[in-house]
């Protein structure tokens, strides 16, 4: 139950280990190492199938069945391959067969049109030839322009050094114009621009000074809250230490007191006498002593303190340092680790790449391949689609005939076009062909039994009537296909039939499949359709006759004719074939269940894609991005160096604290020995104040004895108000340089604000100043006038020369120029020319045909007709599907790759089958194996246990072991062969027990378990079974339940159980049987 524990060997154990553990010594309840009482009689009771079966578990055949369900269930998809490609072939040859003219078309079309590419192409070289003629005629043209150009440009050369001497003379005129008339006045000028320009620095300085003053101010309003911050500071510490000074002068005070009195009680002491005094003497120097040793002791504890307080900071310092350092050392061996695995990784990555890369391809190949597939069987499913709206819209139409049906047979067709009633044909009349002459004929022959519905069988029609007694609507004829009988014409019918007026029996005029034969039969008989009614009568009497008019002739001589009105019969019989519309919804279901698969294998090779590049995009990362690999070795670096400081602090940390932690020990020692010293002295001390004692007065030694401890308390007391008012002073005197430090800021502050506000005004002063000396010089500047002529005139005439040359100069400039244009106008026409012409060689290149310019070819004229006759061509076969040359050869290919995969899945089928087959003998084998070895085994034992008895199993079907049972049969001695069930009670248990033995034999295990196995054998029976257990205790452990002495004889140990008065039941081991009684009180249960 929930709470139960197991254990194997003291170990917790669960139900599967337990179940590996009997798998591995060969212990199954299944193989009869536990049998139960129940067991003997499920031998026995059990079907012989079942029985079988025992033998089925033995030889492992279940393994052998799931082998061959698995290769079954891989033909299964092969065929299902098959079936989808027979599908895509079929669709493929169509396509074939339509792309056929298409493509002998476009091969005529290309032919033209090769042949419109060699006219082309020597339009191409007749007009590139014509360039190249045009190109040299325009190269000849600028050589001519160069040379004029050239000339004008010596003769311009010329000129233009005339034109420099005239211009260099009138250039040192104007200089001496400039010199004479213009160095004031550029003194002036430049005077003005020094001034501006030291006007803008003023103005730049000033500004800078304003913002200086602005961030002082700021820095000087925060100095000045912080000052006040501090001087409230120190203000309560001055408080706190006005408050201890008034507590050290009332303790000073209270102290010069005690003292004061102690002196006086002292000097009585010492007065008394010669020994007191002398005693007091010694107590002082003693006290003194005392107090200076007291003094050390505190000196020396304060000193501790401060070097255990840093002992304390170095151990807290030591292990974060520790921290740190043992943080580096793992993040170091990560990052190794990390190092090794990315080498590792690199190293694998090429691999993997490549063998995820031929799988991708692999994987798209296949992809692409049921992509195809898929369109495919789309294109297949939209064409069987259409054909089935078409055939379904005529059914449809067909239903108006139907109409004519009675209730009862309108019913059946709906249940089977609902499919609710299977195995229904349909009816005659909706089953046959007929042609239009004959129908008026074939309709009177067959009268309401064209309304019959023909069925697969007798079981169907059995059920389309229960299904109509269901519904309560009526009756129908049903026609079942494997009871109808055929019959053969009447010689009267065959005579008749022989007339040259006679068309034949009714039922050869009719199409219908073969299988439909005696239903019709039953339907039309030998039934004679004639040319008219005279024809009829003439060969009428014992035959049944109708004439194209629908006159009817039985055969007892019966007639019935007159008018039936052709244009308003409703139409009886459709040359529609249902079975076209089932078989083509059938070819539906076939491609859309191909469809689905094909689309399932679609999306697993997908998904299969998608993974492996993904897979492939973390290798290319880890391949191409050293970025991880280069931050681990920056971050290596990184931890290496902090790792190097850190054992650098450590080292010079733990030296500093060694030395501390000496300190620290030399002062525990001196504070050791101080100790001991005052301890000393204060036992030198209270000895000598009992000495003093009784040589003074008791009252007095008290009251001196009071004092020295107030004495001593208050001197404690004061001790340690001068160290809390060290400590205050200490801090005051720090705020009070921090006080310093800040109004020295301010101070300095204030003075730059001041500086800055006075370097401010004389900028002023001075940019005022620099304003009004630019004014001055911009007045004297205007008023400078011209002081020479003569230089004026000279000038005047050099320029006129100089205007001359200029003319000239810019006369030959133009003609230069216009030179140059026409050199450029041609050098235009050029690029135009050359790109015609490199446009002309693509093009000729792009037909593909090669023309020798030296090839003597037509004129544009006759290359142009013929250009024009060759498209004339090629529209009269317009449109042309031209990629039905491609798309021929490429269904051409496909249809050769899936016949060839076709071919392999045929191959594979045959293994599989082969396989199934070589599946299904091997466990024939194994089974007949297993069965003869069993059987030997059984006949033997029973053979032993029934003392000379014969016995065998024997298989319901050699042939096919596996369709039948197994049966036991058995001879005891002196009785004839018997059946199993034919046998008494002892003699079932004894061939139930021989199987068992058999059976273990065969499969045999470490131990056996029987329990009462011979409760229903007699005692000769009992013994021989025993004696077998007896001896197949040598082999295997077994363990008996039995109430039998016979068996109990055998066994090596005996365990008995008893039920005491209580209730409560009793073990009694190992115990004697002969000692045993009948009864001791409790009745024995071994």
């Amino acid at each position: 139950n929930y709470y139960s524990y197991f254990y194997i060997n003291g170990k917790p154990a669960s139900f599967n280990d337990f179940t590996n553990l009997l798998t591995y010594a060969r212990i199954s309840g299944e193989k009869y190492n536990l049998v139960k009482q129940g067991d003997i009689t499920s031998i026995i009771e059990t079907s012989s199938i079942e029985r079988r079966k025992i033998i089925d578990d033995i030889a492992g055949i279940s393994n052998f069945d799931a082998d061959i369900e698995k290769a079954e269930r891989e033909r299964e998809q092969v065929e299902d391959n098959i079936k989808r490609i027979n599908i895509i072939l079929g669709e493929i040859n169509k396509q074939i067969n339509s792309l056929k003219k298409d493509r002998d078309e476009a091969f005529r079309y290309k032919e033209l049109q090769e042949e419109l590419y060699s006219l082309k192409s020597k339009i191409a070289v007749k007009k590139k030839l014509d360039i190249k003629a045009q190109i040299s005629e325009i190269q000849k043209q600028i050589e001519t322009y160069e040379k004029e150009k050239k000339r004008l440009e010596e003769k311009r050369e010329e000129i233009a050094n005339k034109y420099k001497k005239i211009k260099d003379e009138l250039t040192k005129i104007e200089e001496k114009v400039t010199t004479t008339d213009g160095e004031e006045s550029s003194k002036i000028k430049k005077d003005i621009e020094s001034l501006r320009t030291e006007i803008v620095k003023i103005e730049e300085k000033i500004n800078y000074s304003k913002a200086e003053i602005t961030d002082l101010s700021e820095e000087k309003k925060e100095l000045e809250n912080t000052l006040q911050k501090l001087l409230n500071n120190i203000s309560k510490i001055k408080k706190n230490r006005s408050d201890i000074l008034k507590n050290i002068e009332s303790t000073e005070k209270n102290l010069g007191e005690k003292e004061k009195e102690l002196t006086e009680i002292k000097d009585i002491i010492s007065n008394s006498d010669k020994n007191t005094l002398e005693l007091s003497r010694e107590l002082a120097t003693l006290r003194d002593k005392y107090n200076e040793m007291q003094n050390k002791l505190h000196s020396l504890n304060l000193e501790k303190d401060r070097l255990e307080k840093n002992l304390e900071s170095i151990d807290t310092q030591i292990a974060e340092l520790e921290e740190s350092k043992r943080t580096y050392e793992f993040e170091l061996k990560d990052i190794e680790w990390q190092v090794n695995e990315i080498r590792k990784e690199k190293k694998d990555v090429k691999t993997k790449k490549e063998k995820l890369e031929k799988e991708l391809s692999d994987k798209k190949r296949k992809e692409a391949e049921l992509a195809e597939q898929v369109k495919d069987l789309e294109n297949i499913l939209r064409g069987l689609q259409r054909e089935y709206a078409h055939l379904k819209a005529e059914c449809e139409a067909i239903e108006s005939i139907e109409k004519g049906y009675n209730a009862a047979v309108r019913e059946i067709l709906a249940a089977r076009d609902s499919r609710e009633l299977r195995g229904v044909h349909g009816t005659v009349a909706e089953l046959a062909k007929v042609d239009k002459k004959y129908e008026v004929a074939i309709r009177v022959a067959g009268g309401q039994r064209l309304q019959a519905i023909i069925v697969d069988n007798d079981d169907v029609a059995a059920q389309a009537i229960t299904y109509l007694k269901r519904k309560k609507i009526g009756r129908a004829t049903f026609l079942p296909l494997n009871k109808m009988i055929s019959g053969k014409p009447r010689g009267k019918a065959l005579l008749a039939v022989r007339d040259e007026k006679a068309l034949g029996f009714a039922i050869d005029l009719i199409d219908f499949k073969k299988e439909y034969y005696n239903a019709f039969w039953y339907v039309f008989g030998d039934t004679v359709i004639v040319e008219d009614l005279d024809t009829a009568r003439k060969l009428m009497g014992g035959v049944r006759l109708v004439d194209l008019d629908g006159d009817l002739i039985e055969s007892t001589g019966a007639i019935t004719g007159g008018r039936i009105d052709k244009k308003n019969m409703s139409p009886l019989f459709s040359n529609f074939d249902r079975s076209k519309l089932d078989e083509l919804s059938n070819k539906i279901r076939e491609v859309v269940n191909s469809l689905d698969l094909t689309n399932d294998e679609l999306t697993r090779i997908r998904e299969e894609i998608r993974k492996i590049e993904e897979d492939l995009k973390k290798f290319n990362s880890l391949a191409e991005d050293p970025g991880k690999f280069e931050d681990l070795e920056i971050r290596r670096k990184e931890f290496e160096g902090k790792l190097t400081v850190i054992n650098k602090k450590l080292e010079d940390i733990n030296r500093e604290r060694k030395e501390e932690k000496q300190k620290l020990i030399e002062i525990e020692r001196e504070i050791e020995k101080c100790i001991e010293e005052i301890s000393e002295l204060n036992r030198l001390k209270e000895e000598k104040a009992r000495l003093l004692f009784k040589f003074t007065g008791k009252e007095l030694a008290d009251k001196a004895k009071e004092l020295e401890e107030e004495v001593l308390t208050s001197k404690e007391k004061l001790m340690k108000l001068n160290s809390e008012k060290e400590t205050i002073n200490r801090q005051i005197e720090m705020l009070d340089e921090r006080r310093k430090e800040l109004e020295e800021k301010i101070k300095k502050t204030m003075e730059t604000m001041e500086e800055h506000r006075k370097n401010i005004k004389n900028l002023k002063k001075e940019y005022e100043k620099n304003k009004e000396k630019v004014e001055t010089l911009l007045r004297a500047e205007s008023q400078i006038s011209s002081k020479i002529q003569e230089y004026t005139r000279k000038r005047d005439e050099l320029y006129k020369k100089c205007i001359t040359y200029e003319n000239e100069l810019d006369k030959i400039a133009t003609r230069i120029e216009s030179y140059v244009d026409l050199i450029s106008r041609a050098n235009y026409r050029l690029p135009t020319l050359e790109t015609a012409l490199k446009e002309l060689e693509e093009e000729t290149k792009r037909y593909g045909h090669h023309i020798d310019e030296k090839e003597d070819l037509p004129d544009l004229d006759v290359l142009n007709e013929k250009v024009k006759l060759t498209e004339e061509n090629m529209k009269e076969l317009e449109p042309v599907n031209m990629r039905a040359l491609e798309e021929y050869d490429h269904q051409v290919k496909r249809k050769e790759k899936l016949e060839e995969d076709v071919k392999h899945l045929k191959e594979q089928k045959k293994k599989l089958i082969n396989l199934v087959k070589e599946i299904t003998k091997k466990k024939r084998d194994r089974f007949y194996e297993v069965f003869e070895e069993i059987n030997n085994n059984f006949k033997e034992i029973y053979s032993r246990l029934s003392e000379g008895g014969e016995a065998e199993l024997t298989l319901e079907n050699p042939e096919d072991p596996f369709s039948a049972g197994l049966t036991i049969k058995a001879k005891p001695r002196g009785k004839k062969i018997l059946n199993l069930n034919a046998l008494s009670g002892g003699e079932k248990t004894i061939a139930s027990l021989a199987l068992i033995f058999a059976l273990q034999n065969y499969d045999p295990s470490p131990f056996y378990v029987l329990d009462e196995v011979d409760m229903f054998l007699d005692s000769i029976n009992a013994e021989a079974v025993s004696r077998m257990i007896k001896e197949n205790s040598n082999h295997a452990q077994f363990i008996v339940v039995t109430l039998r002495r016979p068996t109990l004889k055998e066994a090596d140990h005996v365990y008995g159980v008893t039920l005491r008065e209580d209730g409560v039941s009793q073990m009694i081991g190992n115990i004697d049987l002969e000692s045993i009684k009948e009864k001791i009180g409790a009745t024995p249960t071994p």
